[in-house]
């Protein structure tokens, strides 16, 4: 195996797990040579109180070789879903995405080449894209925000750290794991603690949604919540540096 693919899923949309095999078959005939022993599939199931049974665990077990499943009772938020994946990675490569390949299926073959090429994380960079401009109109003031906010408080190396799709090597899977936000700005946590570390290298890779993808809104008890992680990143751009040597 040469990939670790992590895929959280919550409340995933009746018959999801047809579409699932149906894209993971042709991103392995596209880009890993039809060799579907090449990736090792890792599936989070956050608490869905629907369509995440043994039933569709089972269709999808009849078709991929190697799945690992995840499963708890309680919804934790996806970024407590994707340490819970991570925790599992065999590879020296990890990607996430979410079940319904937003940004479809080449991004990970180039995720994965720029992996290859020495790059210690990869992120999705939606600016230029249709990503924005797709939004609801609060999520698209909430985004444009935060990209300022990285830009001009946390002066991170990337601007977008909210993309849902992200590669990293051992460095990166290490810090990834010292994360500790829950819901969505687990993101732009990861960012800032890899950016603090010397010899951490971080590239973005120019991202857009696919058609058929349908973005939703955000509810203001997500909003007031993520202030609080948001005070959290905050205190954390504190920390001192370190070497890359020194986190693994």
């Amino acid at each position: 195996m040469k990939l670790d693919l992590i895929v959280p899923l919550y409340n995933p949309s009746n018959g999801w797990e047809t579409k699932f095999a149906g894209k993971f078959t042709q991103l392995v005939e596209r880009y890993f040579q039809g060799d579907n022993e090449l990736i090792n599939l890792v599936l989070v199931n956050d608490g869905s109180p629907r369509n995440v049974t043994e039933k569709e665990i089972g269709f999808l077990r009849a078709l991929i070789p190697h799945l690992e499943y995840v499963s708890y009772t309680q919804n934790q938020g996806k970024g407590h879903a994707l340490r819970k994946g991570v925790e599992k990675a065999v590879t020296d490569y990890c990607i996430y995405s979410d079940y319904d390949f937003p940004f479809g299926l080449e991004i990970v073959q180039s995720i994965y080449q720029e992996l290859q090429n020495g790059t210690d994380i990869v992120t999705g960079r939606r600016i230029g894209g249709n990503y924005f401009n797709s939004l609801p109109f609060k999520r698209q003031i909430i985004s444009r925000g935060l990209v300022i906010f990285n830009r001009f408080i946390l002066g991170l190396p990337v601007y977008d750290t909210q993309a849902g799709i992200k590669g990293f090597d051992k460095y990166g899977r290490a810090t990834f794991l010292e994360t500790t936000i829950n819901r969505f700005l687990f993101d732009m946590e990861f960012i800032l603690i890899s950016s603090r570390v010397e010899g951490m290298t971080i590239k973005e890779v120019p991202v857009s949604i696919t058609n058929e993808t349908v973005l939703s809104n955000f509810g203001f008890s997500v909003v007031r919540q993520e202030m609080t992680n948001l005070m959290k990143i905050l205190l954390k751009k504190r920390n001192g540096r370190r070497r890359k040597e020194d986190i693994i």
